[in-house]
């Protein structure tokens, strides 16, 4: 956390040195991430991305995207809380999709309401688990880009740029998990669990690290019942997650966090403590 803050006040430094030497309190001129050369080209939503590519995404395989496509998107999941490993979460209004990229403290340069402006072209995009994602190539396989690769692709847009007009309506909304949707319907986007039971097994902590529940990954999959849960729903926490010794009520909660897929298996990843309705201040 306190490497996070350090890097959030070098960069405010940064804008406003920029600001300071071109006489311009306004707007900045650089941003210190990214392409700031981008200009949109073509522009796709994710559904449409994933229709495109629908089939390579249900049998987990990937393909190169030779076309010059842009996705206009906001962050709507980081590795704030250490629950998402070296993965963005980006939706816009028709769904979201995981990105993966192979470089830590994402959510001090791209937080939780960033618009981004992302180049396609050359990028991979696929299923892992039948869950769509975009990255690169790693073991003949589809992985996480390179942080390099992936700072040549996209444009940090702020909000008092005149790009960020045609992002329109595109924000961070929350909707309420149905497990009868869609995987294209909800994965990738931030939903509401209302009123579901977390299961206890071993050491009643959200994520143990002591042998008292089985690991994968390193993480823990507790399983979610009641509510709108439906049959196949876990909480999914890494044992490396800030929030990671967080005590499992007795009784129905409310959660937020990512709707993520495994194979027939929605998995929700809380993306901070604050996810967790019942520790909310």
């Amino acid at each position: 956390m306190k490497k996070q803050t350090i890097i959030i006040a070098l960069l405010a430094g940064t804008f406003a040195l920029a600001s300071c030497q071109d006489g311009d309190w306004d707007v900045p001129q650089t941003i210190p991430y990214g392409n700031n050369s981008l200009k949109a080209g073509r522009t796709v939503t994710i559904a449409e991305l994933q229709s495109t590519y629908a089939n390579t995404i249900s049998s987990d395989n990937y393909k190169q995207i030779t076309e010059d496509l842009w996705l206009r998107c906001v962050v709507n999941g980081n590795d704030y809380g250490d629950n998402l490993y070296k993965q963005l979460s980006v939706q816009d209004e028709t769904g979201g999709i995981i990105i993966g990229i192979n470089g830590s403290d994402q959510g001090a340069y791209m937080p939780v309401g960033q618009k981004l402006l992302i180049s396609l072209k050359d990028l991979y995009i696929g299923g892992y688990g039948n869950q769509a994602q975009l990255g690169g190539l790693y073991n003949g396989g589809l992985g996480r880009m390179e942080l390099t690769e992936w700072k040549n692709h996209v444009r940090l847009i702020m909000d008092d740029m005149s790009e960020a007009i045609e992002f329109g309506s595109i924000k961070v909304d929350t909707i309420d998990f149905d497990p009868n949707k869609t995987m294209a319907q909800q994965a990738g986007r931030v939903v509401r669990l209302s009123g579901v039971t977390i299961k206890k097994e071993g050491t009643p902590i959200i994520a143990p690290e002591d042998g008292s529940v089985s690991l994968v990954s390193n993480c823990v999959n507790r399983t979610l019942s009641g509510g709108n849960a439906g049959s196949k729903c876990v909480l999914r926490t890494s044992t490396y997650a800030a929030f990671k010794g967080i005590a499992i009520p007795d009784g129905a909660v409310d959660i937020y966090g990512i709707a993520t897929i495994y194979r027939g298996t929605w998995q929700i990843l809380a993306r901070t403590e604050s996810d967790l309705a019942w520790k909310r201040n």
